[in-house]
């Protein structure tokens, strides 16, 4: 039966009262299985009970022994990035009949290039990059299922394993986005409050225009060229706010430097607030701010912080992309803008109560399609539908051999020209 799947989610993270996407990912999504009866183990660095119920399962990622446990004991285990040692594990269980999921939901070595295109490259981060490749290449040859984030990251890995099986493969690359919680409305005054308790020198007023960065300053996003784009608005409507989170002091100098002395003031950094909390803090929000950077990273990423606004009804303002652009444009839950607009944008809007209702009424009649039980649902009835014969993952995994000399010529050859 179904519901007696034991299912185990790998990511080396760690899951204690400030979350990134990945665990933000698996804690939601253990809790939607286990609602439905499904028995959920998480692997990753560390697991504070205290701030999560125990509700699943946790196993130390260090402890090699219980990991391997805990995968042969598995029905399904479900692996966000991993190295070796966890690739290795996820094939040699696949051969006892296990159902392996990679979960792919964003091409992290993407970032990466885009990290490196902005800050130089690193032999470190050069042999990051093609090893994520690799892993993603090991995923569509031997696993069950590769889940990825949209149709753009779809075509991508379909693309990457068309030369070895056509079209055949296609079907085992399954879309299913990140989810959200559902609405509940909350208190625009009280989430103002909160925010200025984080740090003595923030005095947010409930007259604010307040714009949030929900998420990390990560070298992907193209934030000097937006803060000076952002000048005009800021210096027209000392009223407009933009709030930070988790921004080091080096960072900070940085980002300041962008913009003129007399609106530092309009750049308010705050520490992270705790995960089960967040949603109090950013109630304050009048919209959201995200901005990806004019490269290949902004083809083909999803946003998860966009799905927090989903949960919050809170609109978003960004650059065109190809997942959340054209779902915003076609709600009416956000707007589209560009480098040399979005001042004018943010001043609009800022001054426009009634399309800003519009669009926070818009994102709210959004969200129900991305709760997470329907992501848990899709999930389940994906594993329980691809499965595998021991012949052709035997077949991937020799034809992923054959291919690693190559490989690792162009890794070597990536070296040499750089």
């Amino acid at each position: 039966m179904l519901n007696k799947l034991k299912i185990l989610l790998v990511y080396k993270g760690r899951y204690n009262a400030t979350l990134k996407g990945p665990e933000m990912r698996y804690i939601a999504l253990a809790r939607a299985l286990n609602s439905q009866g499904y028995e959920v183990s998480v692997a990753g660095y560390d697991f504070d009970t205290t701030v999560h119920s125990g509700f699943l399962n946790f196993i130390p990622i260090n402890n090699l022994w219980q990991v391997f446990k805990a995968f042969m004991r598995s029905d399904c285990v479900v692996l966000h990035g991993g190295g070796p040692f966890l690739l290795m594990l996820s094939l040699l269980i696949g051969f006892f009949g296990k159902s392996t999921v990679l979960d792919n939901y964003v091409p992290h070595w993407v970032e990466l290039d885009e990290v490196m295109k902005n800050q130089g490259r690193t032999t470190k981060l050069e042999f990051k990059s093609a090893f994520n490749v690799f892993r993603s290449l090991m995923g569509l040859l031997t696993f069950n299922m590769v889940i990825v984030a949209n149709r753009r990251q779809q075509d991508l890995l379909r693309g990457m394993i068309a030369p070895f099986l056509r079209t055949q493969g296609f079907d085992r690359i399954e879309v299913i986005p990140f989810g959200c919680e559902p609405y509940t409305n909350r208190s625009r005054e009280e989430g103002v409050r909160l925010l200025n308790s984080l740090a003595e020198n923030s005095r947010l007023q409930s007259t604010d225009f307040l714009v949030g960065w929900l998420g990390g300053t990560y070298g992907w996003f193209d934030l000097s060229a937006l803060l000076a784009s952002m000048k005009v608005a800021f210096e027209r409507n000392p009223a407009i706010k933009l709030v930070f989170f988790g921004v080091n002091e080096k960072q900070r100098e940085e980002m300041l430097e962008c913009i003129p002395v007399n609106i530092h003031g309009n750049l308010i950094f705050l520490p992270w607030v705790s995960f089960q909390e967040r949603f109090a803090y950013w109630a304050a929000f009048d919209i959201s701010l995200v901005w990806g950077g004019d490269g290949y990273e902004n083809d083909y990423a999803s946003r998860t912080r966009n799905f927090d606004c989903l949960s919050l009804g809170l609109p978003v303002i960004q650059n065109e992309d190809d997942e959340w652009g054209v779902r915003l444009k076609s709600s009416g839950a956000g707007m589209i803008t560009s480098l040399e607009s979005v001042s004018d944008d943010l001043l609009w809007v800022s001054q426009n109560e009634k399309a800003l209702q519009k669009m926070h009424t818009a994102m709210k009649e959004l969200a129900p399609e991305f709760y997470w039980e329907r992501f848990s649902e899709h999930f389940a009835s994906s594993v329980n539908r691809n499965k595998m014969s021991l012949l052709r993952r035997l077949t991937g995994a020799l034809a992923l051999m054959f291919v690693l000399p190559g490989i690792a010529l162009f890794f070597l050859f990536g070296l040499l020209s750089r």
